[in-house]
């Protein structure tokens, strides 16, 4: 890429007219004031492509443009790679620390809940490191557990430990005690990292092995869930039965680099997030936003 080209791409992913939606009005019918959730993924954050100022801007932007919203849903990949055998300590907590200074920082004063992404944890300390594993990644993240479930505006909101590809059985366990508990004319808003069914995820790969018996669980619910999710960096939205499953694109694109296409898109699916709308009564409305027009 020449370097002409190479400046205008990076301030397009940063400055572009971005294609914000204004809040929409309730869908008929629809009582009350909806939970407006900003889904974030697949962030990647990393020092190089200048990707900390570019970060910083976009969601500075995000905020203006959408005061109202009341959640934000990370569903990791928060930074580039701690993942690799290669890593070394200093590497991961450079990446850790832009987190912190950056992403963090520009959601400051909104409440944020956490998937785990399986670029998230650093495994090339010895098995003794209190850095190494998924604890330390939720020690960074404010975890007191890698899944975990609190309400907002009327939804129940389950975050699911997935990153290395499923889920165990204590963890399915948990799920499925929570879901009995709660009664069923309560609305799921789901996060995993991993989606647990979609069609980016047919296409290139990554869906959770083992999801069948948890889509089963919550299509046996009376209310509707949406479960919200990233990794594959493809965006696609599918509807089974009670359940809107919203496999969101990255807000890096191609690791906030230019990717194929020159213009930081991940086959065909432009950096971006998505905003939705939740009603008290399980209605849900979901827009991916594209930063690029």
């Amino acid at each position: 890429m020449s370097e002409p080209s190479r400046r205008r791409f990076l301030a397009s992913a940063v400055t572009a007219a971005l294609p914000f939606k204004a809040a929409e009005a309730a869908p008929a019918g629809v009582a009350g004031r909806p939970l407006t959730v900003l889904h974030l993924t697949d962030i990647h954050i990393r020092p190089e492509h200048d990707a900390p100022k570019r970060c910083s801007e976009i969601l500075r932007e995000v905020r203006r443009r959408f005061p109202e919203i009341d959640l934000v849903v990370n569903t990791g990949d928060s930074i580039y790679a701690a993942d690799y055998g290669n890593i070394t300590r200093e590497r991961m907590l450079e990446q850790w620390k832009i987190w912190d200074e950056t992403v963090m920082t520009a959601l400051k004063g909104l409440p944020v809940v956490h998937s785990i992404g399986n670029h998230d944890p650093w495994w090339a300390g010895a098995e003794e490191d209190e850095m190494r594993g998924i604890p330390y990644v939720c020690r960074r993240l404010g975890l007191k557990e890698p899944y975990s479930a609190s309400s907002h505006g009327g939804w129940e909101v389950i975050t699911l430990e997935n990153c290395r590809g499923s889920m165990d059985e204590a963890q399915q366990k948990w799920l499925f005690a929570k879901l009995d508990a709660l009664p069923d004319t309560v609305p799921v808003l789901l996060a995993s990292h991993l989606p647990l069914f979609s069609l980016a995820g047919d296409y290139d790969g990554g869906n959770m092995k083992g999801a069948k018996a948890v889509v089963d669980k919550l299509a046996a619910r009376k209310a509707p869930v949406v479960a919200l999710s990233g990794h594959i960096h493809i965006q696609s939205s599918e509807t089974l039965w009670n359940i809107k499953f919203h496999c969101n694109g990255a807000l890096s694109g191609s690791w906030w680099e230019p990717g194929d296409a020159g213009d930081g898109s991940y086959k065909r699916t432009p950096a971006g997030y998505a905003l939705l709308r939740l009603w008290p009564d399980g209605r849900s409305e979901s827009n991916y936003l594209p930063l690029t027009a």
